[in-house]
């Protein structure tokens, strides 16, 4: 009998298997993924010597260096490389984080940021509580920086009013910087300040892009005895006496599950209501568009889009994350559009956009691009509405009751980085 069956194998189902097997070695542990590829939005691919990290932009950091550290001793080739990312306004690249690099806008854009930052400091409470996402933008940030970069920019990513998405996600530590008034000020006359410090320098594997730290943990994962079943599709979980049957051919002792919360509830055959409130879960797709390019990149690593005719909210040239990500001359990007999972989707037509807005934003121009390839994630972004949060909160306690225990971005519905689902696994695989 399996002691742990692990449903989804992608980062947080990996590393629960390789962290359960470390405090519990004698525990039989079975991860089974549905799909026949590994690393779910940690896979790369490499195309004609072109690698594209296919889920988006994903690098190493975190404010745990408790976390930080393991991360970096899961992978066996690191770089570490001091960030170069940057806001496009109005066809000026400003360093990231704004508030820190005012100094970059041009000298009436600054100071109207500047006043309106400051304005923003002055009038709110100590005990200030946000009503939601738009009212904590413009009462941390003040107008200015608003209405120019974080309104437009996270209409675009979440595409849902910012007044119907709750506050909760950035709260979460490590998720959001919070601006000091004094670096803002100082920025603003010249001074180099450093928003964001845990991310201004970020790790990246030197070969096999992102996805390499997900194969290192595999690795260690199958030297500790866990056993990984590619292609098993789930599709009943029922409860047996003092255990669980998957697939009526599986038994297992305990169930944890990464696989999204909404799709966990109905394999379970949960009753109505839990099934009405999963199905209130709300997200957005991703579809991630690859360029190959036949020139080298500028010093840029990611740029953030906040103009609102543009259809991508990010675009980021990978190939100066590590110079093994493209030929020698020659640059590799990618390219993120969120969509709404009740819109339809015409890749084609995205994808021409994608090229449209690349050329219109001076990135790129058509005769440089050597092909193109696009993919598509069902599951990229949960979006935090306070509808989905409620509903969230509802599924996991019903869950509690039956024992299963959710992990990772999905299988808890939570905005988490890479770091931040390692900590949650640490701290749920000590059961």
């Amino acid at each position: 009998m399996t002691s742990v069956a692990v449903l989804g194998g992608g980062w947080a189902g990996i590393l629960f298997g390789l962290e359960y097997k470390l405090r519990k070695p004698n525990a039989r542990v079975v991860i089974l993924e549905k799909q026949r590829t590994v690393g779910g939005l940690l896979r790369s691919e490499k195309i004609n010597g072109h690698l594209f990290d296919i889920g988006g932009s994903h690098v190493i950091f975190s404010r745990n260096k408790t976390i930080l550290n393991r991360m970096l001793e899961i992978i066996d080739d690191v770089l570490e490389v001091p960030r170069k990312s940057f806001i496009a306004l109005s066809r000026h690249f400003v360093p990231y984080p704004l508030e820190n690099n005012l100094n970059a806008l041009p000298e009436e854009d600054k100071i109207d940021a500047l006043i309106s930052f400051l304005e923003a400091w002055k009038l709110r409470p100590d005990d200030f509580i946000p009503k939601n996402f738009r009212d904590w933008i413009h009462n941390f940030f003040g107008n200015w920086i608003a209405e120019k970069y974080l309104v437009p920019y996270n209409l675009k990513i979440w595409k849902r009013p910012l007044e119907n998405i709750d506050v909760d996600w950035i709260y979460t530590p490590g998720r959001l910087p919070i601006p000091d008034w004094r670096d803002v000020v100082r920025s603003a006359m010249g001074q180099l300040t450093i928003g964001y410090i845990e991310q201004s320098r970020f790790y990246y594997p030197r070969y096999g892009g992102i996805q390499r730290i997900f194969d290192c943990a595999m690795g260690m994962a199958y030297r500790y005895g866990v056993r990984y079943i590619k292609g098993y599709n789930v599709v009943s979980i029922k409860r047996v006496n003092d255990g669980w049957f998957i697939n009526n051919e599986i038994y297992c002792k305990k169930i944890v599950s990464s696989i999204p919360l909404n799709e966990l509830v109905k394999l379970m055959e949960a009753p109505e209501h839990i099934i009405r409130l999963a199905e209130q879960l709300d997200y957005n797709r991703v579809l991630v568009v690859g360029l190959a390019i036949r020139k080298p990149a500028p010093e840029q690593h990611w740029i953030y889009v906040p103009a609102p005719d543009i259809p991508f909210h990010r675009y980021a040239w990978i190939s100066n994350y590590s110079p093994l990500n493209a030929p020698p001359g020659r640059s590799t990007l990618i390219v993120e559009v969120t969509i709404p999972p009740n819109q339809p989707v015409n890749a084609e037509k995205y994808v021409e956009e994608t090229l449209q807005g690349l050329e219109e934003l001076g990135v790129v121009k058509r005769e440089e691009i050597i092909f193109v390839k696009a993919w598509l994630h069902e599951y990229g972004y949960p979006v935090h509405t306070t509808t989905s949060n409620r509903a969230r909160s509802e599924v996991l306690h019903w869950l509690n009751e039956w024992g299963i225990t959710p992990i990772g971005r999905w299988g808890c519905w939570q905005y988490w980085n890479m770091d931040k689902v390692y900590e949650d696994i640490i701290e749920k695989s000590s059961f």
